[in-house]
């Protein structure tokens, strides 16, 4: 698969919040609408290419023995910690992540359709418009992470993306109340999801979702029957990654920020 498609799925979003965010104010909240809306539609377009290429390409890069397979469309070196623990920036399809590309950039295409007309008149229009554009660029980053750390930072620039959005109206006390509320308690739940990656981290020396997932009886024997409180330490790390997802779709006892945002 070209990787030039892939990179533009990311590439338009974040650029459209920098061209918003940056050169917004001396739009018209037409144009700033119009922009947005054209570089979402122009990113869904893309997704729905490469999830349809995908699903339903005979290619064996894609597809052996009848099962779709993990392929990573590209994978460039960040970080180096060691010679196995490395974190990497890239691009990974699946049948989940091809999925949810058609899910963020329909769902988001309709947003900003629809905020076009909803959000008419509001100061800050296309400043609204660039916060859409980087929530969008977070959660695709986010689904098609090839490890779970590059999953990490996604998974934090979608915490920023909401507290700027629960905190529009910053005038509002309440909006700017709201959001500073979303923000701790979700970097309290985020904290646990750090912990747990640093451990997984530790016992199974990679952040590669294609090495922890190809061979799980790997994954188990590294860790070598290790226990914390009586509990062994592979549960450990997936409680509190798990603890991660529970702040940020607002499960008990981390639903607390919820009702004020919304």
């Amino acid at each position: 698969m070209d990787v030039t498609i892939p990179i533009l799925i990311l590439a338009i979003p974040i650029g459209m919040f920098l061209l918003l965010g940056l050169g917004g104010v001396k739009m018209s909240h037409k144009v700033a609408g119009f922009l947005g809306i054209c570089g979402l539609g122009t990113t869904a377009v893309l997704a729905w290419i490469v999830a349809l290429t995908y699903f339903f390409s005979s290619d064996p890069l894609f597809i052996l023995d009848g099962v779709r397979q993990q392929y990573q469309v590209f994978d460039v070196t960040w970080l180096a910690f060691t010679e196995n623990l490395v974190v990497k920036i890239g691009f990974l399809l699946d049948p989940i992540s091809a999925l949810m590309l058609i899910v963020i950039t329909t769902i988001s295409f309709m947003v900003h359709l629809y905020s076009w007309g909803y959000m008419e008149g509001e100061k800050g229009f296309q400043r609204y418009y660039a916060f859409l554009s980087l929530f969008t660029f977070s959660m695709l980053g986010l689904v098609v992470a090839t490890n779970i750390f590059q999953m990490y930072i996604f998974w934090e620039l979608v915490g920023v993306s909401s507290y700027l959005l629960i905190g529009f109206f910053y005038k509002l006390p309440s909006a700017v109340s709201a959001s500073k509320k979303a923000f701790i308690v979700t970097r309290f739940a985020d904290l646990g999801f750090l912990i747990g990656i640093l451990i997984l981290s530790y016992y199974c020396d990679t952040f590669n979702f294609v090495q922890l997932t190809s061979a799980p009886e790997l994954i188990l024997g590294t860790t070598g029957g290790a226990t914390y409180m009586g509990v062994s330490v592979l549960t450990w790390a997936m409680v509190l990654i798990f603890s991660g997802g529970m702040g940020k779709s607002a499960m008990m006892p981390l639903h607390i920020w919820l009702p004020d945002a919304m």
